[in-house]
Parts: structure tokens; sequence; C-alpha cells
């Protein structure tokens, strides 16, 4: 299945948990920022292990989405922020790869 693009024109992948249902009927997968790492943009995904539930229904709130995400919880993005560090710094891509695939949070 196609996701569409990330902002860099990369193609979307399943992401860390695959297809979440959005209460709209669409679905989310990866949710990517730009962030400032040493100095260059780079992009990754909001969506990551390590979320709780709560974080999750917030990404995949259509409100939210619609409102670019204004008032984001600092929670979220650091632990994204974290979770992309610790993969690019053992030589892996951000985003999650083919297989990847991890329980949806429920706590």
């Amino acid at each position: 299945m196609e996701y569409g693009k990330r902002p860099d024109g990369t193609s979307k992948g399943k992401g860390f948990f695959g297809e979440i249902k959005m209460p709209n009927g669409s679905v989310a997968t990866e949710i990517s920022i730009g962030v400032n790492f040493d100095g260059k943009e780079t992009l990754i995904p909001l969506i990551v292990p390590g979320l709780t539930k709560g974080e999750l229904s917030y990404l995949t709130n259509p409100t939210n989405f619609e409102n670019k995400y204004k008032d984001m919880p600092k929670g979220i993005i650091d632990k994204a922020t974290k979770h992309a560090i610790e993969r690019i710094n053992s030589g892996k891509s951000p985003f999650a790869q083919e297989g990847e695939i991890y329980k949806l949070p429920t706590k």
C-alpha cells in the first residue's frame, strides 16, 4: 500500500505500529516533523515506540492534525527526538523499516 510522501519527497512506510485508525476513518502511520540535529534539518517520525496511549491519541486526533499540532506536548517531541537519535547513532534510519512493527501502547 502507498502511504504518500514525506515533506522531503521520500515515500512513507507503515511506521512502527502499522496502520493506526483515526476517528475520521483515515489511517496514520508516521506523522513526520523536522528537527535540528547538529545544525542540519532532519525529518523524523513522531509515532514511535515509547509513546503512551494518550500521546498516540493526541497525534491521531484530526483536530490536532488540522491545527498542525499547534499545542503539541513537549514529551511527544522529546520521545521522538530521543528515539531518532538512538537509531541514527546505531546506523539506522529514524523511520521504521520493513518488518519493524511494535504493539500499540495500552497505557
